[in-house]
C-alpha cells in the first residue's frame, strides 16, 4: 500500500508496525514477570473484572494537563453515562472538585438557555406565533429512548433532565492508609477515573469493584470503564508496569475482541514508555515532516484532477461505450475556493450513475491508489464518479489527546476536536452540494465512505447533510458522538438537526483484532445511533482476522501441483454447452474448430483464474473497497440517470 516517505508514520503504517508485537494471538509482551517466567495464572478475583474496559491517558508534559484532560472527559460524558467515580489523592481532590464546579456551573448554564428558549417559545406559541422547527423537534432520551417533545423539559418516562449533567461523586483516596476497605459506598458505578495513577496492582483491583451493573431503565447498558491517567514521568513506574502486567494475564482468558482492547491500552502505555530511541526519529524530524505530503498530488500543487479507469471485466456482463470508474483528487483546501476548481473536475463522461465522496485515513493521501477499479460493484455497467478528497496537513481534524495518534487506540472515548472537524464538514457539505447539481438534485444518488479517521468526518457529514444521501459505508472507524463529542455538539442529540437521513442505510467494517477503534467501540457507538439518533437501517461486520492496518496475515496453504492444476483448467464445459456470456461454443457463426474452441476455453477460463487472484489480492490491500462494491448496489440504482450534467 502506499504511503508517506517521511518519517512520520501513517495510521497504518504504525499500526503494522506494531502488529508483529501485537498479534491477534500474542501472549506476551516487552514487559514480562521475569526471564523466561511464563504468563501468570488468572487468579479469581481477576476473573470477575475482564469484561471492565481499561484505558489509559497519557497526561502532563507534552501533553494535555490532567486538568484539561478531565474537562475534556466531564464535557463529553453523557447524562445517561450512569455513575462516574472520581479516584483522587488528597492533593489532588481539591483541583478535581474545582473541575467538576467549572464543567457543572457551564452545562447548568447551557441548559438554561435552552430551557429560556423553550420558555419563549411556549409563550410565542400562546399567541399565535408559528414556532420553528428547532423547538418543536422531537427529542429522544439518551437513558431510556422515550420520544419526548421538543418543549419537554425532562424526559416523560424516567424523568431525566433534558442537557443534564452526568452524576459524578469524587473520592479521596489516601495513599498512606494502611486500610484495605473502599473509600466508597456500593453503588451503580459506570465509570471510574483514577485521576492518581493507583499504587499497585492490588490498589488498582480494589477500584475496580467500586463498577457495578447500571439499573434496568437503560435498554443497553453501557460497559464497565477504568479510565486512568498516566504522568509522563509515571510511564516506566513500578506501579503501571504491575498494571500492565495485570492486563496481559486477563488477555488469555477473552476472545479475540476484547483482547483487542486489552491491546489498544497496553500498546499506548508500552510503546509510549519505550522512549523516542526507540523510533529513530527525534522531534526536530518530527516538527519538520508534520506538515508535510511528498505525494505526486501534493508534490504537484494542483487544484483537482482527474483519471480513468475501465470496470473489471465481468463474464456474462456487457458494458457500456462510456464505462468506467472516473476519479477525482481534489485537496480540501480547494473548496475554499472551490469556483477556481470546478472546471479541472468537471465530469467528462456524460451521465455517471452515482458518486462516491471517499475520505481518506490519517497521514496518507493515497490509500487506494492503483486500486480504483475496485471502487465499481460488478453490477454496474456505466460510468462511476468517485471523488478522492485530499485533507490539509493529511489530518482531518485536530486531535486534543496527542498520544493516541501514533500508538494504542480508544478502547472507550475518542476526544474529537469538535472545532477542526466543522472546518472540514462545512467544505464537505459545499462539495455534496456540488455533486447533486451535477446529478440534477439526484443528491440520493450519492454516497460518503471513509476509513478511520475519514470515516469519522464522512460520518458526520452523513448525520448533519440536509439531502437525502444514498448511504454512508465505512471501514475501520467510529461514529463521531458521545463521549467523542462534547455533549452540547453531539450531532445525534443537537436541537434542530436534520433527519432526512434516519432510513438510509449505514454500512460499517469493523475489525475483530482492531486494536485502534476495537470491536466494543464500534458496536456500543453503533447501538447509540440506532437508540439515541433514530436510524433504522444501520449494520455493522465484524470481521474475523482484520486489524486496523489490514487483514492479518494467514498461514499460506501449499501451492497445488501443477499437473493438477493443468487438468482443472483442461476440464472446461463440453462443445455446445452455456459459457459465461450464456451462449452456445457450437450456436456461433462460423462454427470454431476444435483447436480454437480448446483456446477460447482456455482463455477463457485463464481469464476467470486471473480476476479471482485479483479479488484475492484486493481483499488482502483494500477491503474497504470490497466491502463498497458489496453494498452499493443496494444504495444506488444503477438504472441510467436523466440528464446528467455533463463538460
Amino acid at each position: 500500500m502506499p504511503a508517506l516517505a517521511s518519517k512520520r508514520k501513517c495510521c497504518l503504517t504504525a499500526a503494522a508496525a506494531r502488529a508483529t508485537k501485537y498479534g491477534a494471538h500474542a501472549k506476551r509482551s516487552r514487559w514480562h514477570v521475569g526471564p523466561g517466567a511464563a504468563e501468570p495464572a488468572e487468579a479469581p478475583d481477576i476473573s470477575e473484572k475482564r469484561s471492565a474496559v481499561h484505558q489509559f491517558g497519557i497526561v502532563g508534559g507534552e501533553y494535555d494537563s490532567k486538568e484539561e484532560r478531565l474537562q475534556q472527559i466531564l464535557d463529553r460524558l453523557p447524562a445517561d453515562a450512569g455513575t462516574t467515580l472520581i479516584l483522587a489523592g488528597p492533593a489532588s481532590a481539591a483541583t478535581v472538585g474545582a473541575t467538576i464546579d467549572r464543567c457543572r456551573r457551564k452545562a447548568v448554564a447551557a441548559a438554561a438557555r435552552e430551557k429560556a428558549g423553550r420558555s419563549k417559545a411556549v409563550a410565542s406559541m400562546c399567541q399565535g406565533v408559528e414556532l420553528s422547527e428547532e423547538f418543536l423537534e422531537q427529542w429522544t432520551c439518551g437513558r431510556c429512548t422515550m420520544i419526548n417533545g421538543g418543549l419537554a423539559d425532562g424526559c416523560y418516562a424516567c424523568e431525566t433532565r433534558r442537557g443534564a449533567f452526568p452524576r459524578i461523586t469524587v473520592v479521596t483516596v489516601d495513599p498512606q492508609s494502611a486500610s484495605r476497605a473502599a473509600p466508597w459506598n456500593a453503588a451503580s458505578c459506570q465509570l471510574v477515573i483514577n485521576y492518581d495513577l493507583p499504587r499497585s496492582v492490588s490498589d488498582y483491583i480494589r477500584r475496580l469493584s467500586a463498577l457495578h451493573p447500571l439499573e434496568a431503565k437503560a435498554p443497553a447498558p453501557p460497559e464497565r470503564v477504568a479510565y486512568t491517567f498516566v504522568e509522563e514521568s509515571e510511564l516506566k513506574s513500578r506501579a503501571l508496569r504491575e498494571v500492565a502486567a495485570l492486563l496481559r494475564s486477563t488477555r488469555q482468558y477473552v476472545d479475540a475482541a476484547k483482547a483487542a482492547e486489552f491491546d489498544s491500552a497496553l500498546q499506548l502505555v508500552e510503546d509510549n514508555g519505550a522512549g523516542e530511541e526507540e523510533e529513530g526519529w527525534d522531534d526536530g524530524d518530527a516538527d519538520e515532516d508534520s506538515e508535510a505530503c511528498d505525494c505526486a498530488h501534493c508534490r504537484g500543487s494542483i487544484l483537482g484532477s482527474m483519471s480513468y479507469h475501465p470496470l473489471l471485466p465481468v463474464p456474462g456482463i456487457q458494458v457500456s461505450a462510456n464505462s468506467g470508474v472516473e476519479v477525482v483528487r481534489l485537496p480540501l483546501r480547494a473548496l475554499e475556493d472551490f469556483d477556481k476548481a470546478v472546471p479541472f473536475i468537471a465530469p467528462r463522461l456524460r451521465g455517471h450513475v452515482c458518486t462516491l465522496i471517499c475520505l481518506h485515513c490519517l497521514n496518507v493521501h493515497t490509500p487506494w491508489d492503483g486500486w480504483e477499479q475496485y471502487f465499481a460493484p460488478p453490477e454496474c455497467t456505466g460510468t462511476v464518479r468517485v471523488v478522492l478528497v485530499l485533507a490539509d496537513g493529511v489530518s482531518w481534524h485536530e486531535y486534543p489527546d496527542s498520544a493516541l495518534v501514533g500508538a494504542g487506540g480508544s478502547a472507550w472515548i475518542d476526544i474529537l476536536d469538535m472545532d477542526s472537524m466543522d472546518r472540514s464538514d462545512m467544505l464537505l457539505e459545499r462539495l455534496v452540494d456540488h455533486e447533486a447539481a451535477l446529478l440534477n438534485g439526484q443528491s440520493e444518488r450519492i454516497v460518503l465512505m471513509g476509513m478511520s479517521q475519514g470515516g469519522g468526518q464522512s460520518m458526520l457529514r452523513f448525520l448533519r447533510s440536509n439531502l437525502r444521501l444514498g448511504g454512508w459505508v465505512g471501514s475501520v472507524c467510529h461514529v463521531p458522538t458521545a463521549p467523542h463529542t462534547p455533549r452540547n455538539r453531539d450531532p445525534l442529540i443537537v436541537g434542530g438537526r436534520p433527519t432526512v437521513n434516519r432510513n438510509q442505510p449505514v454500512r460499517l467494517l469493523a475489525g475483530e483484532s482492531d486494536c485502534v477503534f476495537p470491536p466494543g467501540l464500534v458496536l456500543r457507538d453503533a447501538a447509540r445511533l440506532r437508540n439515541v439518533g433514530g436510524f433504522t437501517n444501520v449494520e455493522v461486520e465484524l470481521r474475523p482476522g482484520l486489524a486496523h492496518e489490514g487483514p492479518l496475515e494467514a498461514p499460506q496453504p501449499p501451492k497445488p501441483d501443477s499437473s493438477a492444476a493443468t487438468g482443472a483448467r483442461a476440464r472446461s464445459p463440453a462443445r455446445g454447452a452455456p459459457t459465461a456470456t450464456g451462449a452456445s461454443t457450437v450456436s456461433a457463426a462460423p462454427v470454431l474448430s476444435r483447436g480454437a474452441s480448446k483456446s477460447f476455453r482456455e482463455a477463457e477460463a485463464e481469464a476467470a483464474l486471473q480476476r479471482s487472484k485479483a479479488i484475492n489480492r484486493a481483499e488482502k490491500r483494500v477491503p474497504e473497497l470490497l466491502f463498497v462494491q458489496r453494498f452499493l448496489p443496494s444504495m444506488v440504482d444503477f438504472g441510467p440517470t436523466s440528464g446528467t450534467e455533463a463538460c
